[in-house]
């Protein structure tokens, strides 16, 4: 599905993966953005030990975690120049166990407004072959304006 939106910022490309160079969670996770188009955001990550639950699967947390910046980026890619962005709201539901090799998350906007921005996003756990939904939800981002501190905030 393409949102077809257009981005307020013409290095959309540019600002999206620096500030995602500068989260410290998502790189101790392992994440990387394999995806990025104005309004359309796919993170991944690796399987390996310390992200699971007890049964073995990608921890819960952690798959909000992914899904919830998959959004966050699929909207800054639509934010001006000089804005920074908050997560303010978000609702999941967790459909299946995340088990797998590779978690893959996918945020695409679906309103875009002046200061809120509303997000649909998905987590699949993915392996031998395979593709398992295991989160689905709804996330309002904040744009703020003013250039971000980038030692405090992105």
């Amino acid at each position: 599905m393409s949102t077809n939106f257009k981005p307020r910022n013409p290095d959309y490309d540019a600002v999206v993966r620096d500030s995602f160079s500068r989260q410290p969670f998502m790189a101790e996770i392992g994440a990387a953005i394999t995806h990025l188009e104005p309004g359309i955001c796919e993170l991944t990550l690796p399987m390996r030990p310390g992200l699971t639950q007890q049964h073995g699967f990608f921890h819960g947390g952690l798959v909000s975690a992914l899904t919830d910046s998959a959004a966050g980026y699929a909207c800054y890619s639509l934010y001006p120049p000089d804005s920074t962005i908050l997560t303010t709201e978000f609702k999941v539901n967790l459909l299946n166990p995340a088990e797998g090799k590779t978690l893959r998350a996918r945020g695409e906007v679906i309103k875009s407004g002046r200061t809120l921005f509303i997000c649909r996003a998905d987590a699949y756990a993915e392996g031998e072959g395979e593709s398992r939904h295991c989160l689905t939800g709804l996330f309002t981002m904040m744009c703020l304006m003013g250039k971000p501190d980038h030692g405090k905030r992105a």
